[in-house]
């Protein structure tokens, strides 16, 4: 069944390569520098959407946010993802995908990621195998396709039908964070970047027990490497004083809070897209 499931994902990564390429020539054959910074066409524009996806809706004993910040624009074209995804048996998926690269290439790799992941968890893959198997599918689908690179961080994170656990894996993504109480605890990484290494016993899982009021954060590392004026790096210890500030307020706000930081430290020198994806035990 993965089998198809995987053919399925690679003929959804074509279709958005060749939209892509069509929207390149189009946009080539019309653009001139002084606009070049328009905005691509309407149907580009809508895949790009499609692949953010929706607002999250309401889901029970959860509050569940998103947010995202181009470097370029507000709007969300890139590689970066920010899912969230509650399937048949009650389990809630929540992944941040950081994808190697930027433009169409980036985006046709974070909707085969998304899907991928939200494919395997429904077919009862725990973190730990979903990981594993989305890292052996970056690794053949960036050999069938010729690619060069098809690198990704993913903080990957299944909380149970009760809310009492999250189990999670973060591969090559130190930028997640337990805030609880008056305390903060920071989500290492439990494995490589996808892509990188052909080799499940790299990578492991973790378990966190949750309890009412806790909340995690992930951002991609858009947000650590922001910069000031200085260029000091904004980093991770950032991400939970701004949940900590901000505890009372809805994780949609508060993901917006944490997009809008790095925005506000960097401003023009902001050179790599911001997500956040927040979730709080209710």
């Amino acid at each position: 069944m993965l089998c198809h499931l995987e053919s399925g994902i690679r003929r959804f990564a074509a279709q958005l390569k060749a939209v892509g390429a069509r929207a390149n020539r189009e946009a080539r054959s019309f653009r001139t520098p002084e606009r070049a910074e328009e905005p691509l066409d309407v149907e580009l524009r809508r895949l790009v959407e499609d692949i953010y996806g929706p607002a999250v809706p309401d889901l029970p004993g959860l509050d569940v946010g998103r947010a995202y910040w181009g470097a370029k624009s507000a709007f969300p074209y890139g590689g970066d993802v920010v899912d969230v995804f509650r399937y048949g048996n009650g389990f809630t998926l929540i992944s941040v995908i950081d994808i190697s690269g930027h433009g169409i290439r980036s985006a046709k790799h974070a909707g085969l990621t998304k899907h991928a992941l939200r494919a395997y968890a429904s077919q009862g893959y725990d973190a730990l195998g979903a990981i594993r198997a989305l890292n052996r599918l970056c690794i053949e689908n960036c050999r069938f396709e010729g690619e060069t690179e098809f690198f990704a961080s993913a903080f990957l994170a299944i909380v149970d039908p009760e809310r009492h656990s999250m189990q999670y894996v973060s591969a090559g993504h130190e930028a997640a964070c337990l805030v609880r109480g008056e305390g903060r605890r920071f989500l290492d990484a439990t494995g490589p970047i996808l892509g990188l290494l052909d080799d499940d016993r790299a990578f492991r899982a973790e378990t966190l027990a949750l309890e009412p009021e806790d909340i995690i954060a992930a951002v991609t590392d858009g947000f650590t490497e922001a910069r000031d004026e200085q260029r000091e790096f904004l980093g991770t210890s950032a991400l939970a004083g701004i949940i900590e500030r901000n505890r009372n307020r809805s994780a949609e706000e508060q993901a917006k809070a944490i997009v809008l930081h790095a925005f506000a430290y960097a401003g023009p020198r902001l050179s790599d897209d911001v997500a956040a994806v927040v979730l709080r035990v209710t």
